[in-house]
């Protein structure tokens, strides 16, 4: 049954007038006589009694005007979703980000995207990198902001959107906290507490790579899984340890934090999806987080 015909219907059925439902549609009456005809002749009923004054719907017409009018509007609905939904703006998104983003860019991207988008169904699991890479490979997340591993996965796209500064959190009353740069080299004598590798590879590589180009290897003291551990170490005086700045500006602990002297260390925070992901709504979940992260100032 062709979509043109029941739109030719309604408008007989509305204006019960075929000259004038033929002007509103604007094509000839005769051509539009011609198309209620076969439209009958396809339901096998009259649609309309017909006299040489006026036009009325039969019964039958009267319930077919009503179905026809629900299933013209489904099909318009249709296709204001599917053009919403091809611009991004319906839809749903899981997106996978680690505490580095958290405490920084996620937040107020999240409300700007929400309030851009407010018909995108947006969920969120905060973990480190290796289980949004995981969950990337597994289909569970469509997007992740993570720490990249220095391996390329031919099946992710990778795409850094900042770099954040690795600092020094150092025990309270430490003897470098006067100074507001320190150099990595002071660090040498001193334990340390880091994560396990497995955890968050990437970080646990920059700062291991960050102290072997200072001369030295870390001696680690205590090896935890979360970053709010690692400062609750640092401030017991278990150990040093380099944090990315995001996490430092929340000042856990009373532990201090200070930036080091060039050239200093810093970690890259990426986007990674799959290569076979093509959500429109990624798009613009992509691009609120890139101005955030912008607006912010960290360096991109």
């Amino acid at each position: 049954m062709e979509y043109r015909r029941l739109k030719f219907f309604v408008a007989v059925a509305e204006e019960l007038h075929f000259t004038r439902a033929a002007a509103r549609l604007r094509i000839a009456q005769p051509n539009l006589s011609q198309e209620i005809r076969r439209l009958e002749r396809e339901i096998g009923v009259e649609l309309f009694v017909r006299t040489k004054r006026s036009v009325a719907l039969t019964p039958a017409g009267h319930t077919f005007l009503q179905q026809v009018r629900a299933a013209l509007d489904a099909t318009t609905d249709a296709v204001r979703a599917a053009q919403r939904a091809s611009r991004g703006e319906i839809g749903r998104l899981r997106l996978g980000f680690v505490s580095t983003a958290a405490h920084g860019v996620i937040p107020k991207a999240i409300a700007r995207f929400r309030g851009a988008y407010p018909d995108v169904e947006l969920l969120l699991t905060e973990l480190n990198s290796d289980e949004g890479l995981e969950a990337l490979r597994a289909g569970q997340l469509d997007l992740c902001l993570l720490l990249p591993p220095r391996s390329v996965d031919p099946a992710l796209n990778i795409e850094p959107v900042w770099f954040e500064p690795l600092v020094a959190v150092l025990p309270p009353r430490h003897q470098l906290a006067k100074r507001q740069r320190i150099a990595l080299q002071h660090l040498k004598s001193e334990s340390w507490v880091l994560w396990r590798r497995e955890i968050a590879s990437r970080l646990y590589d920059e700062v291991i790579g960050a102290c072997a180009a200072a001369g030295f290897e870390p001696r680690v003291a205590q090896r935890v899984r979360r970053a709010t551990t690692a400062v609750s170490l640092v401030a017991s005086g278990i150990g040093v340890t380099l944090l990315p700045m995001t996490v430092a500006r929340l000042g856990i602990g009373g532990t201090i934090y200070r930036r080091l002297r060039s050239p200093g260390a810093s970690v890259p925070v990426a986007f990674a999806w799959r290569q076979d992901q093509t959500a429109p709504a990624l798009a613009n979940l992509m691009a609120v987080v890139r101005d955030s992260s912008s607006r912010r100032g960290a360096g991109t």
